[in-house]
């Protein structure tokens, strides 16, 4: 009877309205009673603790609790009479998910829950505030206008990379397809650059799950080895952000790979399309009781390219394997990637235009090979531990390599003033002397594409650098990384605090060889003479040694903190980090008295602080400033090619280590934003950034060479505004950038292609050996658009039916060589404006889902079929408008008291590819 009472009372308790956290007093119930316990833990896409709100509805008719999970993603609620229970987790930005279990014994039940982004929405309502995610802060309380992808966005918008999505989805962010290929552009933001060739103005920083992925030797990102099948969320933070380490002088970009407890089950999708493309990607992830989840994930593509001999491979593998017990999550994560890509840059305007003749049409090409072979294994181990309910631990550890292959073919602009069609007595004699047999006469009917002399030169050893028509470069770069970092965090109800340190070692071995050549009768390729820019040969008496045979390693310790505090209405934030480098060069060519060495040692040091402050008006207006430095050391491309006594040529030729300074940004902005977690979300604010001691290849008094110089001071300013609405059916966005990326100081750099170059201004118009340009403060900086416009939508008329669209406006920019941009063509000596235009983009696709297992999808993009360009540059030609090979095209001059030829001087643009059209099917089992 006693019994019967207290059940009674017990059940009476059950339907009270009680809220249960991870602090909740245990209730004493008599050893008699039949109750259990339940201990769940909440957590991400990504792994990492997430706080949610839940209700818990039990057995007796019309209980029901509400429950909130603890900042450490734990909830423990004890003391459950037997029975049948439901527990539901309701979270912003995330899909609501319900659990049913049977309580039925005293044993504590467990459970993972993994809360799944909402399907069609492009924003999270936290983000991580250091590299390898500690604390997870609002983005309410964030004092920049953070930006977010999810996989559910990249797979609706069917984007092949991720920079695909990226450029498409997110505002401010802009592509320089400088390599032409879809894997290998640089990808700015606020006009920083993260690129994946050597020698480009680092400014963005890269993580995948916590590593940094700048690599050592230039800061270079390789984009083609971040996995997209594996991508969970990606977050683009804005500003000079000190915790993200070095190279965060614009922004850094956070990618967070998936785990078998978000994305059980399996999947493959199969496409195929225009331009040969077909591809596969599959993954497959589940976790089992024991704590124990696994992720798997490939990638295999192929496409003939669009260019004329543009293939590209890329093959890509991904594993997770994860542990959770308690407070404990564990996770190992490696991958290897081999692909080959083909980026055959850019074209003159001219070819583009033409109809007849070699080498001419939107698809053609100025020379090849471009060909960059590289393959990168890797491996991550991060852990987390919650040491209490208000301390918790996360660390990592990686190593990685990567091996980079290129081969370059190019033609000899040093050969483009020559007589190429005469052969001297030396010439003749030195070709009979080998068998090799030559007309009486060579004349451009005979031979187009003239090569005796240069075979003639080489056997001379005389100056095939001025007489041969072609250059290959081939290279081999081989780099080690590995380190280790270390967070401790303290979250409380109004504050948070981490404090961190991290170290980070690099090593490479860098080796080039040039060899010397002649275009063949297709005007492209060029056949390899046995004579190498080793230094036997010289150009006006210079030996041309393009040799580099570099090691060196990186060591960069550093330490970190960032503390967030809440109070009413007010949210402050402060962060720092101090970063030591030091990087030790040896050069393991022999000393010559024609160039210097790249042996040295240079130390970098430097403290960065941030501060920022949000106010939240109400729950419809926030403001926000924020002020922040970072800062950028010289790599070992530039210090290798930073001697005005020795200087190189881009983007490899390294000769010299002389000391630089590194490069410090100080960034503040401000603006309003609306609702973050709300079905309609807008911001509008403010930034500035001022780059001192940056880094710019200048001009030398040796012709068609320079070197790296600090110069003075360069600026990005701009406003960023943005609207999009989150409904049932339908999310749509628009995003607006104004940026003015300057110089802010004057300095003289090379370009002789430009038309106000001083041999042009001097009476040697078309001249470009030593002709130098001068910038002054306020001159825009290439290849930088000032306005930027993006439209998008993702509309699911039916349930099985969803339909994206994308529009991308993108103004005007300056070429590279224009930097004065003072460029004006005169259709003699200097062809084509030296602006890349604007131009606008329409993307299309759709995807059906037939059932859970079966789901077709289709993409346009470029729907229009426009002919557009994202970059471009201002070089020599040796080609009239027929597309004829035309070296010494105009008659001597006298400059300067020395006898000069005139050439012809050209835009060059890099094309976007044209309507592309691809489709294919995906099949999943055991999806959740």
């Amino acid at each position: 009877m006693h019994l019967d009472l207290r059940l009674a009372l017990l059940s009476f308790l059950f339907t009270l309205p009680v809220q249960y956290t991870a602090e909740s007093q245990n209730v004493v119930t008599p050893a008699t009673a039949r109750t259990g316990e339940i201990r769940i833990r909440v957590q991400g896409p990504d792994g990492r603790p997430l706080q949610a709100k839940g209700t818990l509805s039990g057995p007796a008719a019309g209980s029901s609790r509400s429950v909130e999970i603890a900042p450490d993603g734990s909830l423990n609620v004890p003391d459950l009479p037997f029975g049948r229970y439901q527990l539901q987790f309701v979270q912003a930005g995330f899909d609501a998910q319900t659990i049913t279990f049977q309580v039925q014994s005293a044993t504590p039940i467990r459970r993972e829950v993994t809360l799944v982004l909402s399907g069609l929405s492009t924003t999270v309502n936290v983000i991580a505030s250091t590299p390898i995610g500690t604390l997870d802060i609002p983005v309410s309380d964030v004092p920049v206008p953070v930006q977010t992808l999810t996989a559910q966005t990249l797979e609706d918008t069917n984007a092949i990379d991720l920079t695909d999505a990226m450029k498409r989805r997110l505002n401010g962010v802009y592509v320089n397809e400088n390599q032409n290929n879809p894997f290998q552009p640089d990808v700015n933001y606020r006009g920083y650059t993260a690129s994946p060739l050597v020698g480009s103005p680092a400014g963005l920083s890269v993580y995948l799950d916590g590593v940094r992925q700048n690599q050592p030797f230039g800061d270079v990102v390789a984009w083609d080895l971040i996995p997209k099948v594996a991508i969970s969320t990606v977050e683009l933070i804005p500003g000079s952000n000190p915790v993200y380490g070095l190279n965060t002088l614009g922004g850094a970009i956070a990618v967070q790979t998936k785990s078998g407890i978000s994305n059980s089950g399996f999947s493959i999708s199969g496409y195929g399309g225009s331009f040969g493309r077909r591809a596969v990607d599959a993954e497959y992830g589940g976790s089992n009781n024991a704590g124990l989840n696994w992720y798997a994930a490939g990638t295999l593509f192929h496409e003939d390219g669009w260019r004329v001999q543009s293939p590209s491979s890329v093959r890509q593998s991904f594993a997770k394997l994860g542990y959770n017990h308690g407070g404990t999550v564990l996770l190992l994560s490696g991958g290897y990637s081999i692909n080959d890509l083909t980026g055959n840059g850019t074209q003159d305007f001219r070819a583009i235009a033409r109809t007849t003749g070699l080498n001419h049409g939107y698809a053609s090409v100025y020379s090849i090979p471009d060909r960059t072979w590289q393959h990168s294994p890797f491996l991550t181990f991060n852990a987390t531990h919650a040491l209490s309910k208000n301390f918790t631990f996360n660390g990592n550890a990686y190593v990685r390599h990567v091996r980079t292959n290129t081969t370059n073919g190019d033609i000899n602009d040093d050969s483009f003033d020559q007589s190429l069609y005469t052969l001297s007595n030396a010439d003749k004699a030195a070709l009979t002397a080998a068998g090799i047999a030559f007309p009486a006469s060579i004349t451009p009917v005979n031979t187009p594409f003239p090569f005796l002399r240069c075979i003639a030169q080489g056997l001379e050893l005389d100056e095939p650098g001025e007489k041969c028509t072609g250059v290959d470069t081939d290279t081999v770069d081989r780099q080690h990384a590995y380190g280790l970092s270390g967070v401790l965090s303290w979250r409380t109800s109004h504050n948070q605090f981490s404090f961190g340190s991290a170290w980070d070692h690099g090593s490479l071995t860098f080796v080039q060889s040039a060899q010397y050549g002649y275009l063949n009768p297709d005007g492209i390729t060029v056949t390899r003479i046995p004579v190498f820019l080793d230094g036997s040969t010289s150009v006006d008496d210079a030996p041309q040694d393009n040799r580099v045979n570099l090691h060196g390693s990186t060591n960069t310790p550093s330490f970190f903190l960032s503390d967030t505090l809440s109070v009413g209405k007010w949210v402050f934030n402060a962060a720092g980090r101090y970063n030591h480098t030091n990087i030790n060069n040896l050069d393991r060519l022999p000393p010559v008295s024609y160039r210097g060495t790249l042996t040295a040692i240079n130390t970098f040091q430097r403290f960065n602080p941030s501060a920022g402050v949000v106010y939240k008006a109400s729950s419809l207006l926030h403001a926000y400033f924020d002020y922040s430095e970072s800062s950028r050391a010289p790599t070992s491309t530039e210090l290798g090619c930073a001697d005005p006594n020795f200087p190189c040529s881009l983007p490899n030729a390294l000769v010299s280590d002389p000391p630089l300074k590194q490069v410090v940004s100080r960034t503040y902005e401000t603006g309003v934003r609306g609702n973050q977690d709300g079905n309609i979300r807008w911001n509008l604010g403010f930034f500035h950034t001022n780059n001192d001691d940056d880094l710019l290849f200048v001009a030398s008094q040796q012709t068609g060479y320079g070197y790296f110089q600090n110069f003075g001071q360069t600026r990005r300013l701009g406003v960023e505004a943005a609207v999009s609405t989150h409904l049932r059916r339908l999310d749509a966005g628009a995003e607006y950038t104004f940026l003015n990326a300057t110089y802010q100081s004057s300095q003289i750099i090379g370009s002789g292609s430009n038309s106000s170059n001083t041999n042009a201004l001097d009476g040697g118009p078309g001249v470009t050996d030593g002709g130098n340009i001068t910038i002054s403060p306020g001159n825009r900086i290439p290849q930088v658009p000032q306005h930027m416009m993006k439209l998008y939508t993702d509309y699911h008329p039916l349930r099985k039916l969803s339909v994206n669209a994308d529009f991308n406006l993108i103004g005007a920019s300056y070429v590279r060589g224009n930097e004065n941009n003072q460029h004006q063509p005169d259709g003699v000596y200097y062809l084509g404006s030296g602006q890349s235009p604007g131009y606008g983009v329409v993307n299309l696709g759709t995807r059906y889902k037939f059932n859970a297992h079966y789901e077709l999808f289709a993409q346009i993009n470029n729907l229009l079929n426009r002919h557009y360009y994202t970059a471009g540059q201002l070089a020599s030609t040796p080609y009239d408008a027929n597309g004829n090979f035309t070296p010494r095209p105009f008659a001597s001059i006298q400059l300067d008291g020395d006898t000069a030829f005139p050439i012809r001087n050209t835009t060059f643009l890099s094309p976007g590819a044209p309507v592309t059209v691809f489709g294919g099917m995906k099949v999943s089992f055991g999806k959740q």
